[in-house]
């Protein structure tokens, strides 16, 4: 009896022996193959998706629900799927991307950024987001496929169709959609072409009403929301560094101001008998740069406020003839909300009373306004835990407890708006910004470096596995690697 037991164990532990052999084999396996995903997966993706473009000039652009945007929707949706996960594009054009959790009825975490472009774009800014999260979850289910085990809770990529505003002057267009805060504006507006938003969306074949749009509010179902993007500034390179969190995000306020006066000929009306748009808008735009270059240097506080004059439309743009109607875009963004506030009412004041001086109309319409946005200080330490994680040492520099009371004291602040903003009133938010070179973005000069983008994708890999461990056996996506 007692030689059968010893042979019983015998067989076990050989058993044992090869099994073990088995899952470390696996285990390397899913290491390699996931390091190939984070390394160079991305970067693949980034430069293909570069390539699609509306302009005819080599340069690149990609509006809401353009060809290009539609080219570019359709391959991230193939990538998510290839990765493993569910996918659908909902009623606002944005697409998803998700990885369900052993645990029902959980809400999910939701990583995302926008795939559309500024004109004349670089191929980083937002993408850059939308493609780590892509592979940083399609890494994540190789881990539990090897476990043979589901993460706990819900994880969802999500690529917004609209974050610049281009197309109608009205930013986060998809992420507002995705919380159910659209704003009647963004209904009103309508493209250079007189195209509505609900038009365009039935030209895209989408159902193009109230009632559909109001199917992509996911507000419900959001645990937090995690953006990976580029810096758009000089810091992080500055430090040496690949990567940091973001403590707060600025809030913004972009005008449109419109000038009206009376059309005539360059070369008969006298110059005291003129009402000439330009002249009036062109004074205007230098008593804003005054005002607020005024206000930024006497500010108390560092409230990081700029004011920035992006576009100038002149009607009828003729050399000979004096203008009677010229439109120009303001954008106002600072850290202090009562700051931004009080620039944006003396901005309308301002153009106001020098168009009352010439004897003709202004017209001031706010067109898009955010509040600003501190990122959830949980979330900022696991980022910054991930860092840790990723880079293999606790060499961050970063200090935790800077996220403990006043954000205004945190270590990196965005002045650029994003998605986050619009999530921001419907559940926690955290951000990653990557280095960019010179600081550089909204360029064709734009870039990033490829072992930065690596490293990106290796921290949002170590948050999604340190927020979802694995839990139960489940049935295992197919994935393409």
């Amino acid at each position: 009896m007692r030689r059968h037991t010893r042979a019983r164990m015998l067989k076990i532990i050989v058993a044992l022996f090869f099994v073990s052999s088995f899952l470390l084999a696996d285990t390397s396996a899913f290491c390699d193959e996931a390091a190939s995903i984070l390394d160079n997966q991305t970067w693949d993706y980034l430069h293909d998706l570069g390539d699609v473009s509306d302009a005819t000039d080599g340069s690149l652009q990609r509006t809401f629900l353009s060809v290009a945007s539609r080219l570019a929707m359709n391959k991230v949706e193939m990538w998510m799927r290839r990765g493993g996960m569910d996918t659908w594009v909902d009623e606002v054009g944005n697409v998803h991307g998700r990885l369900d959790g052993a645990i029902p009825n959980q809400k999910v975490l939701l990583i995302g950024s926008h795939i559309d472009t500024v004109k004349d774009a670089g191929k980083f800014d937002g993408t850059l987001g939308v493609l780590v999260g892509v592979s940083s979850v399609k890494a994540a289910i190789l881990e539990t496929v090897s476990l043979g085990q589901k993460i706990t809770s819900p994880v969802q990529v999500v690529a917004f169709s609209d974050e610049e505003g281009i197309r109608f002057s009205s930013t986060f267009l998809g992420s507002r959609a995705v919380v159910g805060l659209l704003p009647e504006s963004a209904y009103q507006a309508a493209d250079e072409n007189g195209i509505s938003l609900l038009q365009a969306l039935r030209q895209g074949g989408f159902k193009g009403s109230r009632p559909s749009v109001r199917t992509a509010n996911l507000s419900d179902t959001i645990s937090s929301y995690v953006e990976v993007h580029i810096e758009q500034g000089p810091v992080i390179e500055a430090r040496g560094e690949s990567v940091a969190p973001v403590t707060a995000i600025s809030g913004q306020t972009r005008l449109s101001i419109s000038v009206h006066g009376t059309q005539g000929h360059a070369g008969t009306v006298p110059m005291a008998a003129r009402k000439d748009a330009v002249a009036a808008a062109a004074e205007i735009i230098h008593l804003i740069e005054s005002l607020c270059k005024t206000r930024a240097q006497n500010s108390n506080e560092d409230t990081m406020l700029v004011c920035t004059v992006g576009e100038i439309r002149v009607w009828p743009g003729a050399s000979n003839v004096i203008s009677s109607n010229t439109n120009f875009t303001v954008d106002i963004r600072s850290r202090s909300d009562r700051e931004r506030e009080g620039v944006v009412k003396s901005i309308s004041g301002v153009a106001k009373r020098a168009c009352f001086k010439r004897d003709m109309v202004c017209r001031v319409d706010l067109k898009h306004e955010a509040p600003a946005a501190n990122c959830d200080a949980q979330l900022i330490i696991a980022l910054n835990e991930a860092i840790v994680r990723a880079r293999g040492d606790d060499k961050t520099g970063f200090d935790s407890g800077q996220v403990r009371g006043d954000s205004r004291n945190s270590a990196l602040v965005s002045g650029a708006g994003h998605d986050a903003l619009a999530l921001h009133s419907t559940c926690p938010v955290g951000m990653l910004f990557v280095g960019c070179k010179n600081g550089i973005s909204h360029s064709p000069e734009e870039h990033v470096a490829a072992k930065d983008i690596a490293f990106a994708g290796r921290v949002l890999f170590e948050f999604i596995r340190a927020q979802n461990k694995p839990g139960n056996p489940a049935h295992n996506p197919t994935i393409h690697l």
